[in-house]
């Protein structure tokens, strides 16, 4: 009887170190036999930094020695794979890391980033590469919408975009922001109280209302 539960116990211990350190899951796998290459996404339960990324990355490699190329794509909570990915870690073979995102420390700071005017409204537009907050503010009797865009590879060292918007209330009840650009976009405010971003062809996102 002992020796059945030292067994047991040796197996548990075992199977426990196997398990990874790193709170991630694999949403979709493509593999290419023909090219000898695998495209792994990856959802992600908050940001991590770069050693993490390539430990992750070391991870998914050594259960996949069969593959020369292995491409690695990351998201946040929220984020879906077709517009972009939060980080990379491509082997092709050797590792390169990119973090594309905002990193934590950046989301903080973006956070806590004052606006001038009267806020009236607030949204978050969780996009994996420029991810920003938008505030819907009245400033001198007139409206805006700021946008405040964390630091990131592609927003560098990110900052405020201003826009005068024109509000129009629809039949429906609903509110569009109208504002000045050259591809047909607007703002309308959804009946679940979230910011929907359009253009000509219809909506092409939605920013989470904050509170």
């Amino acid at each position: 009887m002992r020796k059945i539960l030292s067994i047991l116990l040796l197996s548990l211990i075992l199977s426990c170190s196997d398990k990874s350190k790193y709170d991630y899951t694999i949403i979709n796998e493509d593999v290419d036999r023909a090219f000898n290459k695998t495209s792994v996404e990856i959802r992600l339960k908050e940001e991590v930094n770069e050693t993490d990324l390539r430990n992750i990355a070391q991870e998914i490699k050594d259960s996949r020695e069969d593959f020369d190329k292995i491409w690695i794509f990351y998201f946040l909570p929220g984020q879906e794979p077709g517009n972009g990915a939060w980080a990379t870690t491509h082997f092709k073979p050797e590792l390169n890391v990119e973090i594309l995102g905002a990193t934590k420390e950046a989301s903080t700071e973006m956070n806590s980033t004052k606006v001038t005017g009267e806020i009236l409204n607030s949204w978050f537009d969780n996009d994996a590469m420029l991810p920003n907050k938008k505030y819907l503010v009245k400033e001198n009797g007139k409206l805006y919408m700021k946008s405040i865009y964390s630091k990131s590879k592609l927003a560098g060292d990110g900052g405020e975009m201003k826009e005068e918007v024109f509000e129009k209330k629809l039949k429906d009840g609903t509110i569009r922001y109208d504002y000045e650009n050259n591809h047909g976009e607007y703002y309308l405010i959804e009946k679940n109280g979230n910011l929907g971003l359009y253009d000509d062809t219809g909506k092409f996102k939605e920013a989470e209302k904050t509170e």
